[in-house]
């Protein structure tokens, strides 16, 4: 994936650069907006028609530096050992991360009782993001799986409420009102956190917000730089 498109003025304005209100991204130029909404946000959320919630990424990444080798090995090394080793990596710097608990940086989006992983739009099998959850105690011990892949189709800067859909057995009476977290592992433009969190939305669950390991900085969209495939 490309990542967001970046607006970034010529002679940028003296001052703080505001912050997107719903990913925290920096906001280059274009109409002035209080609070600011960065122009990924603004497409997601017209494609959605709905707002959306809060997106926390724990680290961002630029493409070829050491998190996103990891990640990338994570998912598409050749070699078994290399990928083990890679989540291995991965798991200790998201451990840490949420050692804090409700008091460290996930806490942030609390209150919330289940984390729920966003299944990858392209891949077979589980979701990735998936093996990173389960081996960190404090999400493992929330972890639910309610979605799975929808007949929509995702992809950068796509979102759509029927991208995902929920998983069998999954009964819209037992998500009523329930405060969910959504987690991902990488993001660009948070299209596909977005879409899982409008799935439960959309069947009454209170979703808190969408954590991610890692988010793509705008300024890797440079020769054909790419987020790791989902």
């Amino acid at each position: 994936m490309r990542a967001c498109p970046s607006t970034t003025p010529t002679d940028p304005p003296p001052g703080p650069v505001p912050r997107c209100r719903v990913c925290g991204r920096a906001v280059h130029g274009g109409r002035a907006r209080c609070p600011p909404v960065c122009y990924c946000c603004r497409t997601v959320a017209g494609q959605l028609r709905l707002p959306l919630v809060p997106l926390v990424a724990l680290c961002e990444y630029r493409v070829g530096d050491g998190t996103h080798r990891r990640l990338r090995a994570y998912k598409d090394a050749a070699v078994a050992e290399v990928r083990d080793r890679s989540r291995v990596e991965l798991v200790d710097q998201l451990a840490v991360r949420c050692d804090g608990g409700l008091d460290g940086p996930v806490g942030r989006l609390v209150p919330w009782a289940v984390v729920t992983t966003v299944p990858s739009t392209s891949r077979p099998g589980g979701a990735p993001a998936e093996g990173l959850a389960d081996a960190v105690p404090f999400l493992a011990d929330r972890h639910r799986r309610l979605l799975v892949r929808g007949p929509g189709t995702g992809g950068h800067l796509r979102a759509g409420r029927d991208v995902f859909t929920l998983a069998p057995g999954v009964e819209r009476a037992g998500l009523a009102d329930l405060p969910v977290l959504v987690f991902d592992d990488t993001t660009t433009t948070g299209a596909a956190a977005q879409s899982a969190a409008a799935t439960l939305r959309l069947a009454g669950a209170r979703v808190v917000g969408a954590l991610v390991m890692g988010r793509a900085l705008a300024p890797c969209a440079v020769g054909g730089a790419t987020e790791p495939s989902r």
